[in-house]
């Protein structure tokens, strides 16, 4: 008798280590995919840069657009257009030119129109021969004003090479209004090509 309550309790010991290592298992893998979600703080702030509509530097915001164009990819710019945010305060900051021109022009339309060019460009291109992931960027030129705060709109050019050199040019509108740059219409490659 005495035998069996040493091995009864050699057994409730060993189970009480069990249920302990269980316990221990059973927390750390609860903790486990928690942690595993839980994202840095750098890919949090670039999920919430890539909420924002606009970017910081008229020099991404070509980058974006060409990187769009080689890869046949409105959605990677969409989000940079003027939203209707932007639209109401280019209207309440904005020249009277400025204002009476965006009174007919909603920000659904400029939408629209970016797009519909966006494709327009991206076939004229093929027309002309030119391989739109074989491109590369030569050059930006645009029309700078001192009104960095302001609602500005102004050209820009973006100055491209195709893949055997031939160069070529795509002409946009940005908008720049508090530090931060937006596409707008029209988008085009000059007649001349």
């Amino acid at each position: 008798m005495k035998r069996h309550n040493v091995q009864a309790t050699a057994t409730a010991g060993t189970m009480l280590k069990y249920k302990s290592v269980l316990k221990i298992l059973a927390l750390a893998l609860a903790a486990a995919p928690a942690a595993a979600q839980e994202p840095d703080s750098l890919a949090v702030q670039r999920q919430e840069y890539n909420k924002q509509a606009g970017v910081e530097k008229l020099e991404l915001l070509t980058l974006l657009l060409h990187q769009a164009l080689q890869t046949n990819n409105f959605d990677a710019v969409s989000q940079h257009l003027a939203n209707k945010y932007v639209y109401d305060k280019m209207m309440q900051l904005g020249t009277a030119p400025v204002r009476e021109t965006l009174l007919l022009y909603t920000p659904t339309d400029m939408l629209l129109d970016f797009q519909r060019d966006f494709g327009k460009v991206v076939q004229d291109g093929v027309l002309l021969e030119v391989n739109w992931p074989a491109t590369y960027i030569r050059e930006v030129t645009f029309a700078d004003t001192p009104a960095a705060h302001n609602a500005v709109i102004f050209p820009v050019q973006l100055h491209l090479s195709s893949a055997i050199g031939m160069p070529f040019q795509v002409h946009f509108n940005v908008a720049r209004l508090d530090g931060r740059y937006y596409l707008l219409p029209p988008l085009r490659l000059p007649e001349e090509y």
